[in-house]
């Protein structure tokens, strides 16, 4: 395979012109148009003093001149910096300033940043141009990418990608999901994101289709576009399955023969939904991958066609590009992890970032002994599956006790009244105690009785919430992750 993805789709320009590459809306974009435009885009840029190793900034969206943009500086061998749709001007400028990028693309004109290119205005002089221009193969470890993390956890980071690494984990996600060129992938999460990105890299590396739409909460829109271009594919965080799963079951099960997997990741997987998804789409492969912006999907769970781990939480085995090992609290391995001998999951893989752009502290904090340390609590079981217990950064101390939220929640969700749950610390008297929120099903009351009757059947005393407390929503980021900073904020 070749050292970028952008060069990947030159290669399938020559072979497969024809083929689409790109969908969004009505528009159909071929490999053979892509590769042009991506050409154009780069030739473009290199005109304004663009070169190997600079760094370009873009507003992302679901449209096609954002994909031309994307891999034309990726074939620059220069750095692509996605930022959300709609950043503010005074954070874009925050970020230009600290890496140092002198280029600016956003989708339109905007008074407040006059120093940007407007996408908009930009594309007219991208496809007058020839789009004769030979593509730099960029050095292994030069950065393709600066992925800003949400920041869930902390500081949002910029997780550096080099092009050794956007390949590799492009290849684990080939490895994982097995896909073949006549597959269709709809991806409706935020494009500025690693989630929503490297599923397109991981289709277009390979020589499939992408569909890109924005959201899924139209789901009229969504199912229309499955039916109308043959999605065989979807890209889902958990936490929109739950929502499919309680609002258009009968939709998704209408596609149990036109599907082929459905990709999921970002977070946990409730065991309740998974039996639910097992039911609908037996014969859909169901891949719920672990891993992180740093290092890409390291495990997979697939539990609908295999008929799922006997091990609550297991998230899989590590795949044949990463080495997993588990660390105790003084950076040792663990060699006989178990559930009583948890530690944190360490990776070593071709996939493991660079580092945080400007974060030398962070950095040594995550890279260690050629290992990317993740936060993640974890043991792997008898048979080599990896085991989540939880994040060492959600864990709560109670006075000694520690308790991994996710253990509470887990056992919490099969109480037939809740739809959702989330345990975090209160303080009562000056000592931490846990707290309960639940999100109701619709037209259910809260069964404090069965919620409590179901923990101490199943978990230890200590781990009994001091408090239930009804709450309207969860809140969770953009890519499905729940927002445990904002929730105990708000709530603790």
């Amino acid at each position: 395979m070749l050292n970028s993805v952008a060069l990947m789709i030159q290669k399938f320009a020559k072979e497969t012109p024809s083929k689409p590459a790109v969908i969004v809306n009505d528009q159909v974009c071929s490999y053979e148009l892509l590769a042009l435009n991506n050409r154009k885009a780069a030739q473009f840029l290199q005109a304004r003093g663009i070169k190997e190793g600079d760094r370009v900034i873009v507003e992302s969206d679901h449209i096609l001149p954002y994909i031309y943009v994307w891999y034309g500086i990726q074939l620059l061998g220069a750095t692509f910096v996605p930022l959300e749709k709609n950043t503010p001007s005074l954070r874009i400028e925050e970020i230009a300033k600290e890496l140092e990028a002198t280029t600016i693309i956003t989708l339109t004109s905007r008074e407040d940043l006059p120093a940007s290119l407007a996408l908009c205005d930009i594309m007219q002089e991208i496809e007058a141009l020839s789009g004769d221009f030979t593509p730099v193969e960029s050095q292994d470890s030069s950065l393709a990418e600066i992925l800003f993390t949400t920041g869930t956890t902390g500081k949002s980071k910029g997780v550096m990608v080099s092009y050794s690494n956007q390949i590799n984990i492009a290849l684990a996600g080939i490895e994982t999901t097995n896909i073949q060129q006549d597959n269709v992938w709809l991806i409706p999460t935020p494009m500025n994101h690693a989630a929503g990105l490297r599923k397109a890299h991981i289709a277009l590396a390979v020589g499939s289709t992408v569909c890109l739409l924005e959201g899924f909460r139209n789901f009229k829109q969504y199912f229309e576009t499955i039916r109308k271009h043959n999605v065989t594919s979807l890209y889902l965080p958990p936490s929109a399955i739950h929502m499919l799963l309680a609002m258009a079951s009968k939709e998704l099960e209408a596609l149990k023969g036109q599907l082929r997997f459905i990709y999921s990741s970002s977070t946990a997987y409730p065991e309740t939904d998974k039996e639910k998804m097992r039911a609908l789409l037996p014969d859909v492969y169901m891949y719920n991958c672990f891993g992180c912006s740093e290092v890409g999907v390291v495990c997979t769970d697939e539990f609908c066609v295999s008929g799922g781990s006997k091990y609550t939480g297991s998230v899989g085995k590590p795949n044949s590009l990463s080495e997993i090992v588990i660390l105790d609290e003084d950076g040792n391995e663990i060699k006989d992890s178990s559930p009583e001998k948890t530690g944190l999951c360490a990776i070593r893989s071709k996939s493991v970032m660079q580092g945080y752009w400007n974060e030398p502290e962070q950095t040594a904090k995550a890279l260690k002994n050629g290992m990317l340390v993740m936060s993640d609590i974890c043991y792997f079981a008898p048979n080599g599956e990896l085991i989540l217990v939880g994040r060492s950064n959600d864990t709560i101390n109670l006075g000694g006790f520690k308790v991994a939220p996710l253990e509470v929640e887990e056992v919490v969700l099969r109480v037939p009244c809740v739809d959702e749950c989330l345990l975090i610390p209160m303080t009562v008297g000056g000592n931490m105690a846990l707290k309960l929120l639940v999100v109701l099903k619709e037209g259910m009351e809260l069964d404090e009785k069965a919620i409590r009757e179901t923990i101490t059947k199943n978990l230890e005393p200590y781990k009994l919430p001091k408090r239930i407390m009804v709450v309207d929503e969860i809140l969770k980021t953009f890519n499905g992750k729940i927002d445990r900073k904002q929730m105990i904020a708000k709530y603790s």
